[in-house]
């Protein structure tokens, strides 16, 4: 048998304790995949469903977010002249 949302919960909650980005990327989006699949079989909390994919956005958004970040300050310090670096 498949996941229960008490399983994804707790694989959430690892997930996000995960330092490594790219890490926790990946297993935010396998546990996001988990997530679809239970929902598609159906018989799930439909509240409790949507508050999980919530929560997985913005936890892969903030990855996200630093990685820009990171971007945008690793571009100043090649750059440290250029007022738009």
């Amino acid at each position: 048998m498949g996941q229960s949302l008490d399983e994804i919960e707790t694989e959430l909650a690892e997930a996000t304790e995960i330092e490594d980005d790219e890490r926790a990327h990946d297993r935010l989006e396998a546990v996001r995949g988990e997530l679809s699949d239970l929902r598609e079989r159906g018989d799930v909390d439909e509240e409790r469903v949507d508050a999980l994919e919530t929560e997985i956005s913005q936890h892969l958004r903030a990855i996200e977010e630093r990685d820009s970040y990171d971007v945008d300050t690793m571009g100043a310090a090649r750059e440290p002249d250029d007022e738009t670096a």
